[in-house]
Parts: structure tokens; sequence; C-alpha cells
């Protein structure tokens, strides 16, 4: 009778959930935990409280839930139970920014897993993002292309959704601001006419989507200019956030909200939303935009010109959390604050050494342009990326891309013929 009661107490915990009453659903899934003796059952709960963790933006605790379904699927000995508790673990260490261990555990998924099971598509979306965050681009191509193949194959919108976000993200990175803005709004679309048949669970991760969506959309709008439709859609970010308590995605808004205040020149405004942000962000152990909250800061306090002092400890904290993560670009970034911060002081020589640290970390990171060997992302540019994963600023290889729709080319960088190539991700950034 009682482990009926507690089979009871998760459903209850579900329907909670699905009404957007987070808290009772964990603390109700908390209870039914601590006296369940079911491990099939100890594992899907366990799966619940790791979703839900993930949702409210306690990601340690997401951690720790994902560790303990590790343990109770190699008790069981059960492949599939080790493959759903592998890919939790990865996309609670891709959220950590502990890449290296998120890429491993995804392999995990992949290996666990039975071919062309759904898993799969998500292990490599968890890698692509990791990827982003260790600056190897290829590989996040790669990955996305093995995962919209699949997601064809299964004919899953979701899926493919979110392939198409996570490449808006790289285009971000790259600082080709259109064609970021283009992937973002495709996957906004996509998830919207998703909507029009989603079931009740799977209407709250479509609503999840729309607001993270409409954020992402907002960054390169603002970076294009276009202030006003980013002041729009962060503001209704936020607004659906806070309606359900979203910190996660409320902790970025803010961020945002800081980036297109220190656009309009109002600087006091913006650290103010930049501090709340670190704050929650620091709580969330979300290093990687902790560290874009900073940055952002530092070059609000530098406009303001009254704290030099707490900009260069700021930058610093920056520079020592991107290069914790193993994230060159943001590393990069901090270094051209550097020269920046030594030209204003007449410290050249100073200025000159961290504009060429600067240009290394490109360069590490396989940013150099093959054809022209400048560094790709360090000024906004059309970026366009071959069927054989390959980079090359747009302007590089005009003749070649004239030539494409007519006749085989081949990548100046592999010699691989580019027309040819099965490569559907990449044909999508054409």
């Amino acid at each position: 009778m009682g482990q009926r009661m507690i089979r009871h107490q998760v459903e209850e915990g579900l329907s909670l959930y699905d009404e957007k009453n987070y808290d009772a659903a964990i603390k109700k899934w908390t209870i039914a935990l601590q006296k369940m003796k079911n491990n099939r059952l100890r594992f899907t709960t366990l799966g619940h409280l790791a979703a839900a963790s993930r949702d409210r933006g306690r990601n340690k605790d997401y951690l720790v839930y994902a560790v303990q379904q590790i343990d109770i699927a190699h008790e069981l000995d059960e492949n599939n139970l080790r493959a759903q508790a592998y890919l939790t673990l990865s996309r609670a260490n891709e959220m950590l920014a502990d890449y290296f261990k998120a890429v491993s555990y995804s392999r995990s998924t992949l290996q666990y897993s039975p071919p062309g099971d759904s898993k799969q598509v998500y292990a490599y979306l968890v890698m692509a993002d990791s990827y982003i965050g260790l600056c190897n681009f290829s590989k996040v191509v790669e990955c996305l292309d093995k995962a919209l193949n699949m997601s064809h194959e299964h004919t899953d919108r979701m899926m493919e959704t979110q392939i198409l976000s996570t490449m808006g993200k790289v285009f971000l990175a790259l600082k080709d601001f259109p064609k970021a803005l283009l992937f973002q709004r495709r996957a906004l679309e996509m998830v919207l006419s998703n909507s029009a048949f989603a079931t009740e669970h799977s209407e709250n991760e479509n609503s999840k989507f729309v607001r993270i969506t409409k954020l992402k959309i907002a960054t390169p709008l603002r970076l294009m200019g276009d202030l006003v439709s980013a002041t729009k859609c962060v503001e209704e970010s936020m607004q659906a956030a806070s309606s359900l308590g979203d910190r996660p995605v409320q902790a970025k808004c803010l961020v945002c909200i800081g980036d297109i205040q220190r656009s309009q020149n109002n600087n006091e405004v913006a650290c103010k939303k930049y501090e709340a942000a670190i704050q929650m962000l620091q709580d969330m152990n979300d290093r990687y935009s902790y560290t874009l909250a900073m940055i952002g800061l530092v070059k609000a306090l530098l406009a303001l010109n009254t704290q030099q002092n707490t900009a260069n400890d700021i930058l610093a904290t920056a520079l020592s959390t991107a290069t914790s993560m193993g994230n060159k670009l943001l590393q990069a970034r901090c270094h051209l604050l550097n020269e920046r911060i030594h030209k204003s002081e007449n410290r050249l020589d100073d200025a000159r050494n961290a504009l060429a640290t600067a240009q290394r970390l490109y360069q590490e990171a396989d940013l150099l342009c093959f054809v022209c060997q400048q560094p790709m992302g360090m000024q906004p540019d059309h970026i366009q990326i071959l069927t054989c994963t390959h980079m090359f600023h747009e302007r590089c290889i005009a003749d070649l891309l004239q030539k494409w729709t007519r006749q085989a080319q081949s990548c100046p960088k592999c010699n691989q013929k580019v027309l040819f190539s099965r490569s559907h991700i990449s044909l999508a950034c054409s």
C-alpha cells in the first residue's frame, strides 16, 4: 500500500508541474523519493527532479540527481537507463561549463543507446553546445549535421528547432549577426507552428523554447542596431519568464537588457542590470553567462569613466573564469578589452601584447580564414560554412559560391568537393 501511495505522489508531482506549480512538484517528488524502494521508480523520479532543477536554475542539484541516476543504472545493469543517465549527466556538465566532461558523457550516451534512438540526437546537441563553449566550430557543425540527419529520420520538429537555434549560436559567436538572426527566427517560427499540435506536457516545453528563442533573437537585433525590436523581444521573454519563475531566462534577460541600455548610453542603468544578473548567475553556477555579464559590466563602467579600478578587477575575474572554462573567444574578448584600457592609459606596449594574445587565441580556435589568413569573429562579418564544415569569410570564397550551383567546387582548405557533400546543416547555411 505504501509503495502505491508513493507512485501516486509521483503522478501528483507531474500534474503539479504541468500546472506550473513547480516548487510544490519538487517538494512532492523529494518526499516520495525518501520512502521509495523500487529502483526503477527512483530512477524516473530522479529524472523528474533533475529536469525541474535544470528549469529552476539549480545546476548543481541537477548534477547530483544525474549522478544518482547513474548509480541506479549500473546497479540494474541496463544500457537504456545508462544512456538516459549519461545524457542527463552530460547536460548538467554542459550547463556548468565543464565542456570536456559533457562531451565525454555524451559519447557514453551514444555508446549505450541503440542506433537511431532519440537520445542520440540530444547527445549530439549537447556535444554541439559543448564544442561552442570550447570554440571548436568544425566539431559543432559535424555534431549538428548528425543531429539534423537523425531528426529528419524521426520527423521530429522539436529536435530540428533546437538544432537551428544552436546553429544561430554559432553565427552569433562568429559575429555574423544576420545569419544568427535568420536561424533563430526559423527556430521560433517552427516552435510556434509546433504549438498548435502540442500536448499539455509538450506545451510547457514549447512555451519555454519560445521565451528562450525570443531572448536569443534580441541579441543579433541589438547588434544590428534595431534596439526597438530587440527591446520588444527581451521584454516579452522576461515577462513570460517572470510569470513562471524561470530564473535562468530571467537572469539572461537582465544581461540582454543591460546590453541594450549600454547601446543607448544609459550606462548607470546598464550597470544595475548587469549586477543583478551576475548575482543570479553566480548562484546558478552558470559560468558562461556570468562571464558575458561581467564583460558587459566592464564596458558600462569604462563608458562611465569613474570606476577604472573596479572595471579592471571585474575584467580579471571574467578572464579567469573564461580561462577555467577553456573558452578562447571569451578570453580573446577580455584581452581586447584590456587592449582598449591600455590604449586609454597610453600603455602602448601592453596594448600591443593584449591584441597579439587575442589574435593568438583566434588562431588556436582555428578561426583564421584559410584564404586571407585574417581572424573570423573578431569583427562583424559574413561567414560561410561549406559542406565539409570548413569556414571562411564569405567575400573570400565569393567566386566559389557563385559557381557552386552550376558545377562541383572544391574547398580551398581540404580540397573536398563541396557540391556533392551530404551535409544538411551546412547546406542550410548557404
